[in-house]
C-alpha cells in the first residue's frame, strides 16, 4: 500500500537537503532538472516500497546520451526517463554534445563526485573518453556502454545489437532489392561510433562477396546532421550517375529523403537505414525507404538498467543481445517504436 513519505526520508534517499525536497514538491524554481528528477524518483520509490530498507538510499544510475542525435536516440532517452524508479534504483538521463569526446568525458568524470552508483553511456571511441572511464573505474563506479560500445577493460558490458550482423543484413537486403548493376552510396556519422563502423564493415563484406554487380562508390560523412547529409548526398547523386542504392548506418535519414525528393529519385534508388521511428515509418509507407534494420530500444532501455542493478546487487550475468529486426512496409504493425 502506498504511503506519503516524509521529507527527511526523501532527502536522505535522494542525497539532497530537506529544503531542496520542499522546493521540488511545491514546484518552486531554482532547482536543477536532474536534481528535481532525482527527488521525484526517490519519492516514488519510497511510496511504492521498492527501496530496500537496509539501504540508506536507492542506487543512483546515470545514463549519458548524445544530444540532438536524431529520433532514435531521443526515443531511447525517453524510454530511460520513463523508467524513473526501477526496483532499488533511481534513474537519471543526461545529455552530452554529440560527437564531442571532450564533452562526454567531462560528463563521465562528473559522476565521481555526484554519488552516482553506476553509469550507462553511448560511447565515442576516443582516448579521452577511455581516460575518463578509467577514473570512474578507479572510483569503483561500474559502467556499461549502450547502443555503441568501445574496446575497454573498464566497462562491465554492452547493451545493444550485433552491429556487424546488422550491417550484413542491410547488405543482403540491398543486394536482393536492387534490380540492376550500379553504384552504392554509404552514409556514415563519422569515425567515433564503433557501432556505425561495424555496420559499414558488415555491409561492405556482403556487397563485396555476394553481390559483385554492385560497386560501393563512396562513403559520405553526414555527422548525424540533416542539412549536411542532404547537401553531401545531393552532391554525390550529381557526381555518380549510376547510383542504385543508399545505405545509411546512422542518423540523418531525413536529409537523405530530402535529397532523393529534390532529385526526383525516391522511387528509383533503394534506400536502407536503421531504426523504426515516426519518420522512417512514414518513409517506408510512401516508398522513400525500402527497409529499416531495427532494434527494440524500449527493451534495450530496460535491459540496461536491469543489468546494472543486477551487477550492483551481486547478481552478475552477461547482458543479453538486442535482436536485429528487418522492417519493411508490410510488417510495421506491432513493432515497438514511438508512434
Amino acid at each position: 500500500m502506498k504511503h506519503s513519505p516524509r521529507i527527511p526520508d526523501i532527502a536522505r534517499h535522494a542525497g539532497v537537503s530537506t529544503a531542496t525536497v520542499d522546493r521540488v514538491l511545491n514546484n518552486r524554481p531554482n532547482v536543477r532538472a536532474s536534481t528535481r528528477q532525482r527527488v521525484l524518483q526517490a519519492r516514488d520509490a519510497l511510496e511504492s516500497g521498492t527501496v530496500l530498507q537496509q539501504r540508506q538510499r536507492p542506487w543512483r544510475i546515470k545514463v549519458i546520451l548524445p544530444s540532438n542525435a536524431g529520433p532514435s536516440t531521443e526515443y531511447f532517452a525517453r524510454c530511460i526517463q520513463q523508467l524513473g524508479s526501477f526496483g532499488q534504483a533511481t534513474v537519471e538521463c543526461e545529455f552530452a554534445v554529440k560527437m564531442e569526446p571532450v564533452a562526454l568525458a567531462r560528463k563521465l568524470r562528473a559522476c565521481v563526485n555526484q554519488r552516482i552508483d553506476a553509469v550507462a553511456f553511448q560511447a565515442l571511441d576516443d582516448p579521452r573518453v577511455a581516460h575518463a572511464l578509467a577514473e570512474l573505474n578507479q572510483a569503483g563506479i561500474p559502467c556499461v556502454t549502450v547502443l555503441s560500445g568501445m574496446e575497454s577493460a573498464e566497462v562491465i558490458g554492452h547493451i545493444g545489437s550485433n552491429n556487424r550482423a546488422a550491417g550484413r543484413t542491410a547488405g543482403v537486403m540491398m543486394g536482393h532489392m536492387t534490380h540492376t548493376p550500379g553504384d552504392i552510396l554509404i552514409v556514415t556519422s563519422g569515425d567515433l561510433y564503433r557501432a556505425h563502423e561495424a555496420r559499414e564493415m558488415g555491409f561492405r563484406a556482403v556487397i563485396r562477396n555476394q553481390f559483385p554487380q554492385l560497386r560501393i562508390a563512396t562513403s559520405l560523412v553526414g555527422r548525424d546532421d540533416i542539412d549536411h547529409t542532404c547537401d553531401i548526398v545531393c552532391s554525390a547523386l550529381e557526381k555518380y550517375a549510376a547510383v542504385v542504392g543508399i545505405y545509411n548506418v546512422g542518423a540523418g535519414n531525413r536529409g537523405i529523403a530530402r535529397a532523393l525528393a529534390d532529385a526526383a529519385l525516391a522511387s528509383e534508388i533503394v534506400f536502407i537505414g536503421h531504426n523504426l521511428t515516426p519518420k522512417t515509418h512514414a518513409y517506408l509507407l510512401d516508398g522513400t525507404m525500402n527497409a529499416v534494420i531495427h532494434q527494440n530500444l524500449h527493451n534495450a532501455a530496460n535491459d540496461t538498467i536491469e543489468f546494472l542493478i543486477n551487477h550492483l546487487t551481486g547478481q552478475s550475468a552477461p547482458p543479453g543481445m538486442v535482436p536485429v529486426e528487418i522492417i519493411t512496409r508490410e510488417n510495421t504493425d506491432g513493432v515497438m517504436f514511438e508512434s
